[in-house]
């Protein structure tokens, strides 16, 4: 059974003690001044205040878990205890490392489990294979299966490393119902799946796929019913800062409200609070109080507070997505029980901020990480591009990146030591491969320019 989530004037509390929040705390609040701060926060009447609260950037959160990570002082609490999850997106270096509550980690499991049952995801006789990639510091395997199992599933751990045939026969052999993944490996598989003799194919039962990291394109959802058959596709969305916390099913907001547009996902308000804000809201965070969320219906910044973190609390933390919130639709009523209904919500996601990041193969990457990587001296770059494309013979997305090199000199990176860096920032791995390609190209005419003023498009995305 999950436990009840933290109130808002705990997490307050330990927000006003932790060092995501001021720079002046060395260490976040020990097991005991906790303790001192929830007793605090339950015996004062006041309402707590959540616009008292700053905003939270990405880029300040992280300097912080940067240097708790690394600090192996007996003091820093950071370390002990914790879930340890990579953030989302390429760094080019080594992954910055999330640390949550082990206990707190395991309840919330337990809490999105419940929810994909509440809301008819998954049922105690579903089968379920998960082809999650996982190692590296990857997590999304065993978060997922979990999760699958805390709603009822019964759970086969496939992973990304098993062969896809293998992967084909269990499907078959023990009567597989459900296929859950990062939404390229799903595509992958269902790729496959579609070469094989109708024979084979008719052995295979999926009804239901619930994909993650990434969204489905409306060409890829096309693909999948055409290869499995009149399919229930949904979506579970989660990350390392947040945890999973948010699910999409057409059932509940209907196939109209899961576009490449935008996906309406639906939560549950006792574990997350969300505000939409004006993007004037980034240039102030000083006059964060001052600013009001908008209305339910209103496109703005999604700004998220976790009632699930209570440790390493997350508070008015900028996401870097654009949305709005919705009431529960009517139709939801057929499946999730009016007992349930009044804490749900929509939140109708309308992609990144483009400011922040782009993401590919289930990864962000944020355009200032990848400024300093060619801006770099060493790379001797002169210009650069990233394009996304549909790929040819598959609803896969492609990335191609162009770079226009200075000529030869000394200090500068060889085509093979650059080509490696450029490979490790954007994580090209065996399986996405054959979707990447990089180009040397030899001046400006190798590049996508504007119509206009005939400048370079350094990111151009025709995957939508």
């Amino acid at each position: 059974m999950a436990s009840e989530s933290f109130s808002l004037a705990e997490v307050l509390a330990i927000a006003k003690k932790h060092p995501f929040y001021d720079p002046k705390i060395q260490y976040p609040p020990n097991a005991r001044a906790l303790q001192e701060a929830r007793n605090s926060a339950g015996n004062h009447q006041t309402k707590a205040d959540l616009r008292s609260q700053p905003l939270l950037h990405k880029n300040d959160i992280y300097k912080t878990v940067e240097r708790l990570t690394h600090d192996a002082s007996p003091e820093n609490v950071y370390r002990e205890s914790s879930y340890m999850t990579i953030s989302g997106g390429g760094s080019g270096g080594l992954p910055m490392m999330f640390a949550v509550d082990v206990h707190e980690n395991r309840q919330q499991r337990a809490q999105m489990g419940k929810l994909l049952r509440t809301c008819g995801v998954i049922h105690p006789k579903d089968w379920v294979i998960s082809v999650h990639i996982s190692g590296g510091f990857y997590r999304s395997l065993d978060l997922t299966t979990e999760i699958m199992e805390n709603a009822g599933a019964t759970v086969l751990s496939a992973g990304n490393s098993m062969e896809l045939e293998e992967v084909v026969q269990t499907l078959a052999h023990y009567h597989v119902n459900v296929l859950t993944g990062d939404a390229s490996q799903v595509v992958q598989l269902v790729c496959y799946i579609s070469t094989l003799p109708a024979d084979r194919q008719k052995q295979i039962q999926i009804t239901k796929v619930i994909y993650t990291s990434e969204p489905l394109t409306a060409a890829q959802q096309s693909f999948l019913r055409e290869t499995l058959g009149d399919i229930k596709i949904c979506s579970v969305m989660g990350s390392s800062e947040a945890g999973p916390w948010a699910l999409s099913s057409p059932e509940l907001v209907g196939e109209e409200n899961l576009t490449s547009s935008s996906m309406d996902f639906v939560f549950d308000t006792r574990d997350m609070i969300i505000e939409i804000l004006p993007p004037a809201a980034l240039g102030d965070e000083k006059a964060s109080s001052d600013i009001h969320p908008l209305p339910l219906g209103e496109t703005g910044i999604i700004v998220q507070t976790s009632l699930r973190r209570l440790r390493n609390p997350l508070v008015r933390y900028i996401t870097g997505d654009v949305g709005s919130l919705h009431e529960l639709p009517d139709m939801a009523s057929t499946v999730v029980p009016e007992s349930e209904r009044q804490y749900l919500r929509v939140l109708r996601m309308q992609g990144r901020d483009r400011r922040f990041s782009f993401k590919w193969y289930g990864a962000y990457f944020e355009f200032e990480k990848m400024k300093a990587l060619v801006q770099a001296e060493e790379c001797g770059i002169l210009q650069w591009q990233v394009i996304l494309d549909p790929a040819e013979s598959s609803p896969l997305i492609t990335m191609e990146v162009r770079l226009l090199r200075a000529p030869s000199q000394a200090g500068v990176l060889s085509d093979g030591e650059l080509t490696k860096r450029v490979r490790n920032f954007f994580l090209v791995l065996p399986e996405n491969e054959n979707m990447f390609r990089l180009v040397f190209v030899k001046d400006l005419a190798g590049f996508e320019r504007s119509s206009t003023a005939g400048k370079v498009i350094n990111f151009l995305d025709r995957s939508h």
